[in-house]
């Protein structure tokens, strides 16, 4: 049986800019698929951070990994299509009607600029002795994946032509994702990459940087951070069924992209914050946080955000397998007749994101907000504890990326 590895690479990185615009988004792309990728791209979240060994950092794109997966379930039959199809939040009999919306979504994850930069690209890598069903490469194009012959008998050659591309679209950030013992045995390799580098419309002033204490949710200090400051008018709200502060952190000068970090109230942990976050929609964030804007919109929020840098190289294979995505890992059970004339399955889906956040910019960040009581003077709003980030293309509400912080470092 042949074997298909699959690999998301992801890069977040920012630079500084001033100048603000705020228009009115359409919102009619914020339903239908969005949603449930939304749905699955919190699910996601949850089970990955769940599956690590030890509580760290972590960074994601989701999207990514519900793009491969639809790819996947193009060539997919019986129980491996309704597991994927189920996860993915999709209905085998509707997956052209998915394509469609799909292409419409896709077509806001490319923006390119002077102050944010957000590229995408998929592909497959197939060995030339392996022939592919052409419906399934046809399919596989309307979600702007293609295939690049390889020559996986040339192992060395074939690592470095995926990673030249990867490294290409990162812009020589991430430059090895691959080696070639990762691909031993495998005939197709499936990539999914995502590049964002934007800059705040507020940028940090370094100078305000320092070193301060960073605390467990019991309380207790378990390090330090660089905390970086500014005193902003920050979308901010204290949402009760979230049970959390979230503070909205702009990007750019289209208000496209923005960061959103959920911090959760004293007494609630991480999990079980994010866990109410699964009963809740971008949508109903956005409408809170527009709703303080209007209330409070001469009010300024002290944020004080941790400077930091994530890296992960994850296996999402058992992340996968808690949503419900079984057979497909299978070499018995695996039923891909549409993709590929010889019995295949997926041996590992391998995710490696970076993301830097500084003064300048960030990939992804956190902070935090505060309640919609009474105010006088700046609130402090102080992301010295846990929390999660989200970076949210506004057009379609997709989470691009999205982790937590837990682990305090000096970066």
């Amino acid at each position: 049986m042949r074997c298909v590895i699959v690999f998301c690479a992801l890069l977040l990185s920012c630079d500084a800019q001033l100048a603000e615009v705020k228009p009115e988004l359409n919102v009619t792309l914020h339903k239908g698929l969005s949603e449930r990728i939304g749905n699955f791209s919190i699910e996601l979240l949850y089970h990955t951070t769940l599956a690590q060994d030890k509580v760290s950092n972590l960074i994601i794109s989701p999207i990514t990994v519900w793009t491969v997966l639809a790819v996947l379930a193009e060539g997919a039959s019986d129980s491996t299509l309704t597991q994927i199809t189920t996860a993915l939040r999709i209905t085998p009999a509707l997956k052209e009607a998915a394509r469609r919306e799909y292409q419409e979504i896709y077509k806001w994850l490319q923006v390119k600029t002077n102050t944010v930069e957000l590229q995408r690209l998929n592909a497959m890598f197939m060995d030339v002795s392996n022939d592919l069903q052409k419906d399934f490469v046809d399919v596989a194009k309307e979600y702007d994946t293609h295939v690049i012959p390889a020559n996986f008998s040339d192992s060395n050659t074939t690592t470095a032509a995926i990673n030249s591309l990867v490294s290409s679209v990162t812009h020589g950030r991430i430059p090895m994702l691959v080696d070639s013992s990762s691909i031993e045995n495998s005939k197709l390799v499936l990539t999914s990459v995502l590049y964002f580098k934007g800059q705040w419309t507020a940028p940090f002033n370094a100078s305000y940087t320092t070193k301060q204490p960073f605390y467990d949710s019991s309380g207790n200090q378990i390090g330090e951070v660089n905390m970086m400051y500014r005193r902003h008018n920050y979308p901010f709200a204290n949402i009760k069924t979230l049970q959390a502060k979230v503070l909205e952190i702009p990007y750019g000068k289209d208000n496209r992209l923005s960061m959103l970090i959920m911090l959760p109230n004293p007494g609630v942990s991480l999990n079980n914050m994010f866990y109410n976050f699964g009963n809740e929609s971008l949508d109903t964030i956005f409408n809170e946080l527009k709703i303080s804007a209007e209330q409070y919109s001469d009010d300024e929020v002290d944020c004080l955000l941790p400077r930091f840098k994530i890296e992960t190289s994850l296996e999402l294979t058992d992340a996968l397998k808690k949503m419900g995505i079984i057979d497909l890992f299978d070499e018995r059970k695996a039923r891909l007749p549409l993709m590929a004339y010889l019995p295949t399955h997926v041996s590992r889906i391998i995710h490696k994101a970076e993301i830097e956040v500084t003064e300048e910019g960030t990939v992804a960040s956190a902070a935090t907000a505060a309640f919609l009581g009474n105010r006088i003077g700046a609130l402090k709003f102080e992301a010295n504890k846990p929390f999660c980030y989200l970076i949210v293309e506004k057009v379609t509400n997709s989470i691009t990326f999205g982790g937590f912080y837990h682990t305090p470092s000096l970066f």
